[in-house]
């Protein structure tokens, strides 16, 4: 079934959704604790992503096919579906330095706790 111009936004919300919601199920605790670092961090790495896309967008650098968005776009050039991949993308990164920098830190906690006995 083609998904016309919600294609890109469809695939993009499959592809992207699952591994959020995972990482929420397996470590919510400490991406909770950390949730003012990690919106800080996404917000910065975000903009960056889509001031450069924009720049490369408007340039002629590559294109976007207008089949397969809605056309909606920042500043006349980035369409919403590629600002929602960059936040995506980097949502799904910087959760998981979260979940390995917590991993880590309770691995060194219990290895510290068995020095004590």
């Amino acid at each position: 079934m083609p998904l016309g111009k919600l294609s890109y936004l469809a695939l993009l919300l499959a592809w992207a959704l699952p591994v959020i919601l995972v990482q929420w199920a397996v470590a919510g605790r400490a991406l909770w604790r950390e949730r003012r670092r990690l919106a800080a961090g996404i917000a910065l790495c975000s903009v960056y992503l889509s001031l450069a896309d924009h720049f490369a967008i408007a340039r002629g650098i590559w294109q976007i096919p207008e089949a397969g968005i809605l056309g909606l776009r920042f500043a006349g050039h980035l369409p919403l579906e590629e600002a929602l991949f960059f936040f995506l993308t980097v949502v799904m990164s910087a959760q998981g330095f979260v979940m390995i920098a917590a991993h880590f830190a309770g691995v060194r906690a219990n290895e510290a706790g068995e020095n004590l006995e």
